[in-house]
């Protein structure tokens, strides 16, 4: 009797002891499980964007001209993970850094949508109108642009390297307010001779 109440003091040991280790097990795993599903669902397009959509070109324009800003708009497509990529990843943290507001204005124009927006001439038009002018058929494509709306450098289309595509992207920028600070002196001279 003392044999069989060992071996089943030694069974019920064992399978209390395999129940909590497997308890624990399952406790970790549960846990691991659930913060995993909390970073999955922390997705690039779960960002929220400081990007603003433009509708009305014209009123930009205004303030550009006023404060002598070049634009930087991000022609875009709905389904372009590019497009998501070069919004959260590079444009957007710029608007947010602050770095630029003295520099430039940063939008975004989404060519694939049928609405209407105001172009800097005060027309009514669709996006695709607007990116058909710059001849901007790939998305995500930069334009660079002064208040009246004339490419003033290159674009860039597409994005390859994250890592180096800021870099890239703040040599035209530096591009861009050269040219603008150089017309505007240009006209302040013009200005001064009348």
């Amino acid at each position: 009797m003392a044999l069989e109440r060992t071996c089943y003091d030694k069974t019920l040991n064992f399978t209390l002891n395999t129940v909590l280790r497997q308890n624990r097990t399952m406790k970790f795993l549960i846990s691991t499980f659930l913060l995993l599903c909390s970073f999955s669902s922390y997705s690039s397009e779960s960002i929220e964007s400081a990007l603003i959509e433009e509708n009305n070109f014209q009123q930009l324009a205004q303030e550009m001209k006023e404060k002598n800003l070049g634009l930087v708009l991000m022609l875009h497509a709905e389904h372009c993970p590019y497009c998501s990529l070069m919004e959260n990843e590079i444009l957007s943290p710029m608007v947010k850094s602050g770095e630029y507001d003295n520099r430039i204005l940063i939008r975004k124009l989404q060519i694939d949508e049928a609405r209407d927006v105001i172009d800097f001439s005060g027309k009514t038009v669709e996006p695709s109108d607007i990116s058909g002018r710059y001849n901007a058929f790939l998305t995500p494509t930069l334009v660079f642009l002064d208040h009246q709306g004339n490419e003033i450098i290159k674009q860039m289309v597409g994005i390859n390297t994250v890592e180096m595509f800021g870099a890239y992207l703040d040599v035209e920028i530096d591009k861009l307010t050269r040219k603008l600070e150089a017309d505007q002196s240009k006209n302040n001279k013009t200005a001064l001779v009348d």
